[in-house]
């Protein structure tokens, strides 16, 4: 597809982003976590940003992650990537050393997620699209989700077999606000029916930006990567924290 924004000066390139995060305050809501960012990343000169765990830990994908992928390796029931086994069995079994050694363990784990990729096929196909998801489609390619865990085990009747209790899990999430150079994601255009000489494509719906002219504006110390994290929050989904029993 045509890259509209190669012709702009690196100036005019950041006003257009800064036109497409007051676009999606206008459509998402002065909160929307995608225009604070994009904001964050034209004016804030690279500083760390906090924002609320509510903006992304409902999201579907951090959902997923954490009941079929977190909590399936800190039970011991699905590998690391590397194929290593991880979580309360290797310390039951004392293959990971623990302090102490029959439990409570407290174990942190982290975790790659993928940004709403439900969300790029529905846009795609011009369905709707929740405006959490939205907003999370529009901030970039993914997070790292860090849990911080303490179980306790109890054996059971059954040899080897014991009742596994999550006594706390805290969740937070963290990520680096940078394009990859390759990249690109086609928007709603927030010149579409504005006039004068700076309105990119005012007759398009949508535009596609390419992550090469964000970095232009970087290279001109207009904008500034920078990473942000949510505070932690207490996860209490029962499909997630719920007890379960493993064979040692």
């Amino acid at each position: 597809m045509t890259d509209l924004l190669a012709r702009l000066n690196e100036r005019d390139v950041a006003a257009f982003y800064r036109r497409f995060a007051q676009s999606m305050q206008l459509a998402l809501g002065n909160d929307a976590l995608a225009a604070a960012l994009m904001l964050h990343w034209l004016d804030g000169g690279g500083r760390p940003k906090a924002i609320l765990g509510q903006d992304l830990r409902t999201l579907p994908e951090i959902r997923t992650y954490l009941r079929s992928t977190a909590r399936a390796v800190l039970l011991s029931v699905k590998p690391l990537p590397g194929g290593m086994v991880d979580g309360i069995v290797p310390r039951l079994r004392g293959t990971i050393k623990a302090n102490p050694p029959g439990g409570p363990f407290q174990i942190r784990m982290d975790g790659n997620v993928d940004t709403v990729l439900s969300a790029r096929a529905k846009a795609g196909k011009s369905m709707t699209v929740a405006e959490a998801e939205l907003g999370a489609l529009y901030a970039l390619d993914g997070w790292t989700v860090t849990s911080d865990v303490v179980m306790s085990a109890t054996p059971t009747a059954t040899p080897q077999q014991y009742d596994v209790k999550f006594e706390r899990w805290t969740c937070k999430v963290s990520a680096g606000y940078v394009w990859g150079p390759d990249k690109d994601m086609t928007v709603p255009n927030p010149d579409q029916g504005l006039s004068g000489k700076n309105a990119v494509a005012p007759g398009d719906k949508e535009i596609t930006l390419y992550n090469k002219n964000a970095i232009r504006v970087e290279n001109a110390g207009m904008a500034n990567p920078f990473v942000y994290e949510t505070d932690a929050w207490d996860e209490t989904d029962i499909a997630v924290v719920g007890p379960a029993q493993v064979r040692v």
